[in-house]
């Protein structure tokens, strides 16, 4: 018998007789990105076997699959037990940064909100923390100088200290209420099908964007559009919809904030 392995991160694959797997052997290490994988366990009636099995059929476009199931897994950071802490962080940063597609493609909607929360809190406020860095050098040279006989009462440490506090409840707000403001958008034009952890885990994974901010200055412009633009595509993988509905679902909020201008510029024109 013939069993296909399939690396369910990089899609390596590998055609080898079952019988030269050793029994009692339930993982294995892709040797391409060296991602650890489950072995599944194989019917002896069929001719191959695979580890994408059951679960989900790959997807191609709206309503279409490309003729294989695809099995759907957590993210290196939540295979953290395996990998290690590093590599977990590591290979979950790089996955959606550079190849969002598959990652979310193959990204499970049914694991629990807390460890995609977690590592985007950890991404998150790192991101912050530095781009605060970097303004507070811009300012220090200028604003804070006039600022300082208010706020030099304070000592740096218990600035740094209020950051740490503050920083990751407002990203964890942030995060839960942007998430559910745009499935709600999704779910008004049929695009969020797949339920509200699926588009929060992509809210929280697109968050490892924020590695950007190590840039001075425009780093957190950068990984701004990086974001918007990893969360349209993971939006429409781990939902199995359509780039058009997902680009006018972030586009419903932009529009009413555009005519709420322009009626108040008119309402204040007429008014004086």
């Amino acid at each position: 018998m013939i069993v296909e392995l399939t690396c369910p991160s990089c899609r390596f694959s590998k055609q080898i007789p079952k019988e030269k797997i050793p029994q009692g052997i339930k993982w294995a290490t892709c040797p391409r990105c060296r991602q650890r994988f489950e072995i599944p366990e194989f019917d002896p009636k069929t001719d191959f076997g695979t580890t994408e099995t059951g679960e989900k059929k790959g997807y191609d476009g709206p309503g279409e699959g490309n003729g294989k199931d695809l099995k759907r897994h957590g993210s290196p950071w939540e295979n953290r037990p395996n990998l290690g802490l590093w590599q977990g962080i590591y290979q979950t940063l790089k996955a959606v940064l550079f190849s969002p597609e598959r990652l979310f493609r193959t990204l499970t909607y049914k694991g629990g909100l807390k460890e995609p929360l977690a590592f985007g809190l950890l991404v998150a406020c790192l991101g912050a923390m530095i781009g605060f860095f970097w303004e507070f050098l811009i300012l220090s040279g200028g604003l804070l100088s006039f600022a300082y006989p208010l706020f030099g009462q304070l000592t740096a440490a218990l600035i740094f200290l209020l950051i740490i506090v503050i920083i990751p409840v407002l990203v964890t707000l942030v995060v839960f209420i942007y998430s559910g403001i745009l499935h709600l958008l999704l779910c008004i034009l049929r695009a969020g099908q797949n339920g509200f952890e699926a588009t929060f885990r992509v809210v929280s994974y697109s968050q490892a964007a924020q590695v950007w901010s190590l840039i001075p200055f425009f780093g957190g412009l950068v990984a701004g559009i990086w974001q918007l633009i990893v969360q349209i595509i993971g939006l429409r993988e781990i939902h199995e919809t359509s780039y058009l509905r997902v680009i006018i679902a972030f586009m419903i909020p932009v529009a009413l904030i555009f005519f709420l201008v322009i009626g108040g510029a008119l309402f204040w024109f007429m008014y004086l």
